[in-house]
């Protein structure tokens, strides 16, 4: 099995060069990646190494990279340009031409480019050239279908300036290893690289691109692909699995136009590895299956941004809050089931970054395990509406009520909850869900056939004490009447005449 060594280091900003632990491991393990058959990395060499053109009087040179192989030669070249790419590469011990055919092929070339549309001399490599490491070029278009890249193992162009790369290499072309790193490159063709068959490392790092080319299996290292892009490729397995160096320091580029993301921001790369992990560390059940996917990007400063997870258990039957969610869960979704508590929510580590809570329509009577959760101190919105909630506690919803931003920051829904209704009920809790609830219009009596809202003070707050206020106040009149009867007409009016005497009559008596 061939595995794919991807080195996709995307590094946010834009970088200027390679750095030096990088060329220094590229140039010490090249050679050992060719001598073991398999490239680790591309053939590679440092700048101080380039020809001496005053003494070679070539930009190329050929080194022999191992004695037991004559077909493992290598040709290095430095500062080629589209004037001299040509004669600069026939010189490199491949081809020798005398500088007169040199001028001529030269010649030859640029008329055959004006008079027919860029049709070029093209100079091949023998079949023991197998590597080729090309410093600072400087050129418009790198085309990869020229039949000179035909036999290479191993093609490493890095380090100049070239815009885009262009064609699509040839069918059964050998190469194991192509490095076009640090090129400021802003485009490579969509299938150039498709026909690389045996293709396991790929370094596109410190280049411009925006996307990715279709590649049968992939490697690459950039600073500015976008995350969608390196999705499609990040969970293959077999033989075009992939591997990043330098994981840890990876990012990606994350558009508004990726599903949950309304900004342009640095991802990295573990999150974006995680949205295929994602299904694994969904809850499920032997009869039931959650629903989890991506809700938005959180960006909290000083922490690098993190994928917000949305859990959807809504319908599924179940009697109890899932014990496990993924990671970063900020939204759970549990109506339509049969869930009489909320200890999770208080208890449950996994549930510590939720902050929007849904349980409607399910058989939840109190939310008095709530009080003190940290789940209250960070949540958005709660919803539990259609439940059997009979007394609603406000204190736990309102732990603090002098700090207007905590309320207004806060959203609840109870609609459809059939409270036991008092005088309380229509004194205070009556206000309170007209300023805190959304939808307190909806919450409704169990004992009284009236929606809480709607409830008058007036009904519900008659006592008994208050009829015995009213007997008092009877007698009081009637004692006062029978005495001033007594008082102007000497006897006492027929119902207090008929009454036993009490041991105080003596003080009417004359």
């Amino acid at each position: 099995m061939q595995w794919f060594a991807i080195m996709m280091c995307l590094y946010a900003g834009v970088a200027s060069a390679r750095t030096e632990e990088d060329q220094q491991t590229s140039s010490s393990t090249s050679i050992i990646g060719i001598s073991d058959g398999l490239l680790e990395h591309c053939f590679y060499r440092q700048s101080s190494e380039c020809p001496d053109v005053k003494i070679t009087q070539c930009s190329c040179k050929k080194i022999v990279l191992t004695h037991n192989n004559p077909e493992d030669n290598a040709v290095f070249c430095c500062n080629l340009n589209v004037q001299n790419f040509e004669s600069e590469l026939s010189c490199a011990g491949s081809y020798k031409f005398d500088k007169l055919t040199n001028e001529i092929l030269s010649l030859y070339r640029r008329y055959i480019d004006h008079k027919s549309g860029n049709v070029s001399i093209i100079i091949g490599f023998p079949s023991n050239i197998s590597y080729i490491h090309i410093r600072n070029a400087t050129l418009d278009i790198f085309n990869v279908s020229e039949i000179r890249w035909r036999r290479l193992k191993s093609l490493a162009i890095t380090d100049g300036k070239i815009n885009r790369v262009k064609g699509q290499f040839r069918m059964m072309t050998p190469t194991v290893c192509l490095n076009l790193s640090n090129n400021a490159l802003i485009e490579v063709e969509n299938n150039s690289l498709t026909r690389l068959a045996q293709l396991t490392t790929l370094d596109l790092s410190y280049n411009n691109l925006t996307h990715l080319p279709a590649l049968n299996t992939m490697n690459g290292r950039t600073n500015t692909l976008w995350c969608h892009d390196i999705y499609q490729y990040i969970n293959k397995t077999g033989e075009k699995q992939i591997n990043f160096n330098h994981e840890n320091e990876t990012v990606c580029s994350a558009s508004k136009t990726w599903h949950w993301f309304n900004t342009t921001e640095q991802v990295p790369l573990k999150q974006v590895r995680y949205l295929s992990l994602l299904q694994t560390e969904c809850p499920k059940g032997d009869t039931w299956q959650c629903q989890c996917n991506f809700r938005r990007l959180d960006i909290v400063e000083g922490k690098p941004p993190t994928l917000a997870v949305n859990v959807d258990c809504s319908g599924i039957q179940i009697t109890e809050l899932p014990e496990k969610l993924p990671r970063n869960t900020i939204a759970l979704n549990v109506s339509y089931n049969n869930i009489t508590a909320l200890d999770d929510l208080s208890t449950n580590p996994c549930y510590e970054d939720i902050r929007e809570f849904y349980a409607d329509y399910n058989n939840i009577s109190s939310i008095n395990k709530l009080e003190g959760s940290k789940f209250l101190d960070n949540y958005a919105l709660l919803s539990l509406r259609y439940n059997k909630i009979k007394s609603l506690p406000t204190y736990i919803l309102s732990p603090n009520t002098h700090d207007k931003s905590f309320i207004s920051s806060r959203l609840v829904k109870l609609g459809g909850n059939e409270l036991h209704c008092d005088c309380n009920t229509a004194k205070y809790l009556k206000v309170w869900l007209q300023t805190r609830i959304l939808d307190s219009d909806e919450v409704l009596c169990e004992n009284v056939k009236e929606k809480v809202v709607d409830l008058e003070p007036s009904k519900m707050c008659v006592y008994p004490g208050d009829w015995t206020d009213y007997i008092y106040y009877i007698i009081a009149t009637e004692v006062s009447y029978d005495y001033w009867i007594f008082k102007t007409l000497g006897y006492l009016p027929w119902p207090a005449n008929k009454m036993p005497k009490l041991p105080c009559d003596w003080l009417c008596e004359t």
